[in-house]
């Protein structure tokens, strides 16, 4: 059983400490979410603009050292926007278990980096780490 008053107190330490240890540190991440939802159109005329401008303040959330997500799915827009779209929509689809979109996100991206490869891909990139970002980003209040 929990201690709800030890857990009260370490509550309030957090919050107390969090503006200032821990939010320039962390402030980039809610940046990065409103930026996300000012500029996300998933019906746009040019997709792949609208995705590179939508998760342009994402940082180091969808590419760092040997993670590639978003140049993954650039590549992929490229060669086929209206697949991209298509898993997007699927994933941000509220009305769809969580884990099967997920799984089909990650197949939708192994199928069109099959697809498309062109002897350099060796991964989609498309993991539970990015598809959690891509889904905080959209819901924050839900996923973060």
């Amino acid at each position: 059983m929990i201690n709800t008053e030890k857990l009260k107190v370490a509550l309030a330490s957090y919050k107390k400490d969090f503006i200032p240890r821990q939010w320039n540190d962390e402030k980039y991440k809610w940046e990065a979410v409103k930026h996300f939802q000012d500029h996300w159109d998933i019906h746009a005329s040019d997709f792949l603009n609208m995705f590179l401008e939508a998760i342009d303040k994402t940082a180091n959330l969808l590419a760092s050292m040997n993670f590639y997500p978003k140049g993954m799915i650039k590549g992929f827009i490229e060669a086929d926007s209206e697949a991209v779209r298509a898993m997007f929509l699927n994933l941000y689809d509220e009305t769809k278990g969580l884990a099967e979109r997920v799984e089909k996100f990650e197949s939708d991206a192994e199928a069109l980096r099959v697809k498309y490869d062109n002897g350099t891909w060796k991964q989609h990139y498309q993991n539970l780490n990015s598809i959690s970002t891509y889904l905080w980003l959209r819901y924050p209040d839900k996923y973060y």
